[in-house]
């Protein structure tokens, strides 16, 4: 079931916009051009995968893009950061592991993420998830734990 869900994400047009535009403009300049791979989860997604799963309903998309090319590595991540800068994000954590980082920013309004970004660089590949809606606080974690299990 998990397998059929992703490959219905995989062929679901990447036609809906995440909240940032240039969040969106990157995932389609990589992926046009093999260089990365985009899966946009809608809110209407969400709703049916995540039945029973606290927070859902919160979330108005999501946004992954995921690549092992060298040069989109070093791209992808240089540009969230550019994008975070821009916008007035908060880095609210970055982990160290060895050559993994991770970093986490968010930016909130009214005690709700209205948006984050969460970006894992590894040695051999580079993850931005962008995450979108009136998310409260609390339940970033079991948002992050519900992307989890479709990877």
């Amino acid at each position: 079931m998990k397998r059929l869900l992703l490959l219905i994400m995989l062929l679901l047009p990447c036609s809906a916009m995440a909240t940032l535009p240039e969040v969106t403009k990157m995932a389609e300049n990589y992926s046009s051009k093999d260089k990365a791979s985009v899966v946009n989860i809608s809110k209407q997604m969400l709703r049916m995968m995540g039945r029973g799963i606290s927070g859902v309903e919160h979330v108005d998309n999501i946004v992954i893009l995921s690549s092992d090319n060298k040069s989109a590595i070093k791209g992808i991540a240089k540009r969230t950061k550019k994008i975070a800068k821009k916008q007035n994000f908060e880095n609210l954590a970055t982990l160290n592991e060895g050559t993994n980082t991770t970093s986490i920013y968010t930016q909130i309004s009214n005690d709700k993420i209205t948006e984050a970004l969460i970006l894992i660089v590894e040695k051999n590949k580079t993850t931005l998830i962008n995450i979108s809606g009136k998310i409260p606080q609390e339940l970033v974690n079991s948002l992050i734990g519900v992307i989890g299990k479709i990877g």
